[in-house]
């Protein structure tokens, strides 16, 4: 305390020391710097945050919105998973799940490559729901050996997959 005491009567000397155009010229001073300094300290760092977040949240929203129907796809997974194959042969199977996968009108040519695969042909199918088909297919015992794609619009793929049934 005796500190502060000691520095404001020195500030008291120092202010009383100088002439009165002096005092003017200071608090006229003080009163220029005294917005500068508010926004430099103050005002430019909020809106600078203020514009990184306008600039950023989109994006993490638009990321989010992404997540969240990639969740809702992957609690659709997971209620498949361990479901076994039923007596049906390995084709029907593949056929049946590209119906239910509402990519049957793209499956062009299927046909069986030894006892336990099979070749599925695809011409312009949707890269994103011939994943979704190859992961339901895995969920029921069927396994990818090869893949052949490629594409053939936006988003959109053509090509064949070696299916192996386990």
């Amino acid at each position: 305390m005796r500190v502060v005491t000691s520095v404001v009567a020195r500030m008291q000397l120092l202010w009383l020391a100088r002439s009165e155009k002096e005092r003017r010229l200071m608090l006229l001073g003080a009163l220029m710097a005294g917005p500068l300094l508010f926004y430099a300290i103050v005002w430019q760092p909020l809106a600078s945050r203020v514009a990184y977040w306008e600039h950023v949240l989109p994006r993490q929203r638009a990321a989010l919105a992404v997540m969240r129907r990639e969740a809702s796809m992957v609690r659709s997974l997971r209620a498949h998973v361990g479901r076994a194959p039923t007596g049906t042969g390995l084709l029907s199977l593949i056929e049946q799940q590209a119906q239910d996968a509402a990519i049957g009108g793209t499956l062009g040519e299927l046909s069986p490559r030894g006892t336990h695969k099979a070749e599925a042909v695809f011409a312009k199918v949707p890269f994103n729901a011939l994943v979704r088909f190859l992961a339901d297919l895995g969920a029921r015992g069927v396994e990818v050996s090869r893949v052949e794609l490629v594409p053939s619009g936006t988003g959109l793929v053509s090509g064949s997959v070696i299916l192996a049934a386990h």
